[in-house]
């Protein structure tokens, strides 16, 4: 069976044709083809990803969630009768507010 030797592959990707050895020089076919691989990894990863969302959404299971048991809420009548006070005594300050005006004093005398 034939093996593929992944290290001699990289370096064969790598390296550059009838270039210096210590890449000092720019290497553009080097270069493009880092990027042209990069493209395409990130493309089929992309389309991969794509791919599982569309499947786990249309199987409705992406985004269940477990029903939570809900305690009944309970009526405050003691906090409700606190701020109904509260708004009653507003009332009564701003319909005096209202009925004597305010005093403004004139700042140039």
């Amino acid at each position: 069976m034939f093996k593929k030797d992944w290290n001699k592959e990289f370096k064969k990707m790598t390296a550059s044709k009838g270039v210096d050895p210590f890449k000092v020089e720019p290497t553009p076919y080097r270069d493009w083809r880092f990027l042209v691989i990069g493209f395409f990894v990130i493309l089929t990863s992309s389309i991969g990803f794509n791919i599982y969302m569309s499947i786990e959404i249309n199987r409705d299971s992406f985004f269940t969630t477990t029903p939570k048991v809900e305690e009944g809420t309970h009526f405050n009548s003691e906090g409700l009768a606190i701020v109904l006070g509260d708004l009653a005594s507003k009332e009564v300050a701003f319909e005096k507010l209202r009925i004597e005006g305010v005093p403004v004093v004139d700042p140039s005398l």
